[in-house]
């Protein structure tokens, strides 16, 4: 028998991938909340919302592409040097929401009336973290809810992170399906290994999905 893995490929619109970067950013949420609880500062989950009126998912960017720079300007000024981590998510009605973890330690009244002036709905709220576990939940959460949502626009980032929120190195990865060998038993370990990570293994040419 010969051995064939494949890799990541990082698409959120593929089921094995997305699930397996869903867990990716659960460990990142986990990981930056870790690092900045033990600088001794504090965390909040933010909850942000669309116009209320909004119900489409394309409509919903429009307003948080033309909102969030003006909002996050002013969240900057008021709280300088924050970190955040944030993902979007479809509601069942159609409500489009952003859901942050941030070091940013305004109350809910500043979301509210902040995020209104600046073109989304008045609905927020700020939330303390006690661990940073609570971290990975809240994040697992919507990106699980939003890999349901498949009429996301390609161009869109599912998650997304301030330059410097706390993330650990990456290890390195070969890009496509990589032969293990067809020795009887180190082949077959080293592919088990692979396996038990989340990656793809083949056992014959005809396996070999490369579309």
């Amino acid at each position: 028998t010969v051995y064939f893995i494949r890799p990541d490929c990082k698409s959120w619109s593929c089921e094995f991938c997305a699930e397996r970067r869903r867990r990716l950013w659960v460990y990142y949420a986990n990981y930056g909340g870790d690092r900045i609880l033990s600088e001794g500062l504090e965390l909040s989950f933010v909850t942000l919302t669309s116009h209320r009126n909004i119900r489409s998912i394309n409509a919903g960017i429009k307003v948080w592409r033309s909102a969030w720079p003006k909002l996050s300007a002013r969240w900057r000024r008021a709280s300088p040097g924050l970190q955040y981590c944030y993902a979007a998510e479809h509601g069942k009605l159609g409500h489009f929401h952003v859901h942050l973890i941030t070091s940013a330690t305004l109350p809910s009244k500043w979301y509210k009336d902040n995020a209104a002036q600046t073109g989304l709905g008045y609905q927020a709220t700020a939330v303390p973290i006690e661990r940073a576990q609570e971290c990975g939940a809240y994040m697992g959460k919507y990106l699980g809810k939003a890999i349901a949502v498949m009429n996301w626009p390609p161009y869109w980032r599912r998650i997304n992170t301030s330059r410097k929120w706390p993330k650990p190195e990456e290890p390195e990865t070969p890009y496509d399906w990589a032969y293990l060998g067809n020795h009887p038993s180190k082949a077959r370990t080293e592919a088990m290994g692979y396996r038990r990570m989340g990656w793809t293994i083949a056992t014959s040419l005809k396996e070999l999905d490369t579309s």
